[in-house]
């Protein structure tokens, strides 16, 4: 872009100062038609050549003048398409590494990120790809053929990484949501093996029976504890089913929730 700018700035400094040469073209017109006209008179010389040399000088003076604006209209041309194309291709560039650094997170561990993550990939534009390919085309009309072949690389590079991060977004929202529940799930853990220690403590010390009992109740049950870790497993299972329909190959979380479900297994026994 810059470079044709450039020879824009260039073409446009030369061709400045068309109007003045048009003018003295055409008092060098005005003078010749008055020699011309007083040599009629006379009757006795040829001015056939003198017309011709002249006729000449004036159809290459129009035949420049209006080149100089041709060209000056496919130069502007030029620069126009290279702005487009080179906007479009920072606007999904710009994307595309915000994407990638979305993607290569690794603490994920609040609700409001994982929302944020997935505004930021439910709202991709996909006319930014085509206005891509369409200001790509319209430069390629501006330039020579064998300087063609870096914009198509771009663009089929673009593509290429558009399509891989589309395609990788599902799975990438499914890890977070699987994660942070993951997350919840292992603080509740925390929580009921701390409750447990608690009241063998209490058992062991011979304390209320009564008061350990209602104590209980109250942490398992009015609380809900229970209930929101069965919550988070199930919701785990479900993300990992449809993790694995998009990934068959990758059996990470359901190799997750397998260990978690075991895990919970143990702890239901010590409740």
């Amino acid at each position: 872009k810059d470079a044709v700018q450039a020879q824009l700035d260039k073409h446009r400094a030369f061709f400045s100062r068309t109007l003045y040469y048009k003018s003295m073209l055409d008092s060098k017109n005005k003078v010749f038609k008055n020699i011309i006209k007083s040599v009629d008179q006379a009757g006795n010389i040829d001015t056939n050549e003198a017309n011709l040399r002249m006729q000449q000088m004036n159809d290459r003076f129009n035949y420049v003048s209006q080149n100089a604006q041709l060209w000056d209209q496919k130069l502007q041309e030029a620069v126009r398409c290279w702005h487009n194309f080179r906007e479009c291709e920072r606007v999904i560039s710009d994307w595309l590494l915000k994407a990638e650094q979305l993607i290569s997170e690794k603490h994920i561990d609040t609700k409001e990120i994982v929302e944020s993550h997935k505004v930021f990939f439910e709202r991709v534009n996909e006319r930014w790809i085509h206005d891509l390919i369409q200001t790509a085309q319209d430069l390629r009309n501006c330039l020579p053929s064998d300087q063609q072949k870096p914009i198509v690389n771009s663009v089929e590079r673009l593509q290429a990484k558009w399509r891989e991060v589309l395609s990788f977004a599902p799975l990438h929202l499914m890890r977070l949501e699987f994660r942070l529940d993951e997350t919840t799930f292992n603080q509740y853990i925390k929580e009921i093996e701390k409750e447990i220690n608690f009241e063998q403590q209490a058992f062991n010390k011979q304390e209320n029976i009564n008061a350990i009992i209602s104590r209980n109740k109250d942490f398992f049950v009015n609380r809900g504890v229970v209930l929101e870790v069965e919550h988070c497993i199930e919701n785990m299972k479900k993300i990992s089913e449809s993790y694995t329909k998009w990934q068959p190959s990758d059996n990470s979380l359901h190799d997750t929730v397998t260990s978690i479900e075991q895990q919970w297994e143990l702890i239901t026994q010590k409740v």
